[in-house]
């Protein structure tokens, strides 16, 4: 039985619990089913179901809902029960995700708001009725599954991959017929600040009418995000240097790339491209002759601040690039699970988020608060957040954290909400990175009111207006970071409203809406 799955369907099924659902009868209508989807369906542990070539009301009997297949596919043993019990559970629609290649090395992860026509889908013996009304040929599984995505009035997503293509994947397993598209590529879909700020492009592209498809390599953690948000994620394993999807952008009417590590897919690129830079001076030396010597005019370069367009220019200097500063939601009007990280105790505290990694310079914070004065240091709080990337900036946090256990302290990660429990309940973030184009726990922070002291390095620091809505200090010098440390332990709390300011009119979810709305317009003449 499993011979046939791919790594993620047999983890997928190894998780799966038994759902008793033969009371419910389905029919399955595949007028171009094979051998593949007829050994298959032998497998499935639903048991109550009927394989038609017909959709005539007499043919399928008692169905409560038909499972509408236009392509040759492997079904998971569990299929049937699962679209089976979302049926029973009131749903009239019904995908899942899934998997395409031989060995199902790119999987298509649907919102529920796909909008696509999907290869497979349960509809309700009622909803295939409607469909059935309306279209031109009431036995097209293709155009009864395109109207009862459109018709459908109680749309569920499973969750699991439940069908396998051994076809690669294209244009309408992911865009339905009708309605503008835009492909967001993206290298990582992880937790650091590229792939997040990129979700907030999400919902402005979609109040705009495009259906959002984003493709980037397995699930690092925003994945859900971007599900959230209504767009449909396509991961594969080295998507970067996968012509085989990129293809897929062609099909689009607009690409959103996500950083300069895209480069390779610009090259003869036929839609209109906006290709958006996060990237700090660290990344170019690597990818530099990747990079195009001259851009299309379909080609409009944005970057995220002065910071990120500096660093494009270090390798191509006669490069036009725009500005495009990301925008964040107000994560302080939401609601979210409050925790109490017990980290202050009483005192001021000041947090720190990143990767360790030179680059974003742990140690020379580290070196900063060994030079405050004992008397200083004991009336505050300092916590380090993140990852070791690199062992010489853990060693710093460590050989700190022994020193001083009281009041210095580390974690390795936070979850979305402990990230917003954290920035209301601090008292200061501290960036001090020595290359960081527009750091995002910088921003999360401004969205509670609470200043930043960062680098000059940073994207950042050119946006601050100093002493009212944060510090810049220079050189990397922890000295005068020192300085700045010492002064926002003893009078810092004055200047939330001028934080909140500085997000609103910088870094709202407003503020990006109108400028990135302006860039499509501008990008595709609309």
């Amino acid at each position: 039985m499993y011979s046939s799955y791919t790594t993620l369907q047999r983890a997928q099924l190894a998780k799966q619990e038994y759902l008793d659902t033969q009371e419910v009868f389905l029919g399955v209508y595949a007028p171009g089913r094979n051998a593949a989807l007829k050994a298959s369906l032998q497998d499935q542990l639903h048991r109550k179901f009927l394989l038609t070539d017909s959709l005539r009301p007499e043919a399928l009997g008692s169905a409560a809902g038909v499972l509408l297949v236009r392509e040759d596919l492997f079904l998971m043993p569990t299929a049937l029960s699962c679209f089976a019990d979302a049926l029973r559970s009131g749903a009239d629609y019904v995908t899942s995700d899934a998997v395409f290649g031989y060995s199902g090395v790119t999987t298509l992860y649907h919102s529920q708001g796909f909008a696509a026509c999907p290869g497979c889908a349960l509809v309700s013996r009622e909803l295939l009725r409607r469909c059935q009304a309306e279209a031109r040929d009431p036995e097209n599984p293709v155009e009864l599954l395109t109207l009862a995505a459109k018709l459908s009035r109680s749309h569920v997503c499973l969750p699991l991959a439940l069908a396998h293509y051994e076809r690669d994947i294209c244009a309408e397993d992911v865009w339905s017929v009708k309605g503008k598209r835009v492909f967001i590529m993206s290298h990582l879909l992880d937790m650091t600040g590229a792939p997040i700020v990129l979700v907030s492009a999400v919902p402005v592209l979609r109040s705009m009418g495009y259906e959002v498809v984003v493709l980037g390599p397995e699930d690092g953690g925003s994945m859900p995000l971007f599900l959230e948000a209504g767009a449909t994620v396509i991961t594969r394993k080295g998507c970067v240097q996968s012509p085989l999807l990129w293809g897929l952008a062609l099909c689009a009417d607009l690409v959103l790339a996500n950083t300069v590590v895209e480069a390779r897919a610009l090259s003869g690129a036929r839609v209109p491209v906006l290709w958006w830079l996060h990237d700090a001076f660290a990344g170019y030396p690597h990818i530099a002759h990747q990079i195009p010597r001259e851009l299309g005019e379909n080609i409009r370069l944005y970057s995220v601040g002065s910071h990120a367009a500096n660093a494009m220019h270090s390798v191509r200097p006669e490069f036009n690039i725009r500005p495009l500063i990301y925008g964040l939601p107000d994560y302080a009007a939401e609601k979210f699970s409050h925790y109490d990280l017990s980290y202050a105790g009483g005192r001021p505290l000041f947090a720190t988020v990143g990767s360790f990694e030179n680059r974003k310079g742990q140690d020379i914070f580290c070196k900063a608060i060994r030079l405050l004065p004992p008397e200083t240091m004991k009336k505050a709080s300092f916590l380090f957040v993140g990852k070791a990337a690199e062992a010489e900036m853990m060693d710093a946090v460590r050989s700190l954290t022994a020193d001083c256990p009281d009041n210095v302290f580390y974690v390795k990660r936070l979850t979305r909400d402990e990230i917003k429990s954290l920035m209301a309940q601090c008292t200061c973030l501290v960036c001090a990175s020595r290359d960081d184009p527009m750091p995002t726990f910088v921003t999360e922070g401004l969205i509670f009111g609470k200043p930043a002291i960062v680098s000059e390095h940073t994207g950042t620091a050119g946006l601050i207006t100093e002493g009212v809505d944060g510090f810049v200090y220079e050189d990397d010098d922890p000295e005068k970071l020192a300085e700045r440390l010492v002064w926002a332990i003893e009078k810092l709390a004055a200047m939330r409203p001028a934080c909140r300011e500085l997000y609103e009119s910088h870094y709202s979810k407003q503020a990006f809406s109108d400028s990135l709305q302006q860039a499509v317009k501008e990008l595709t003449g609309e």
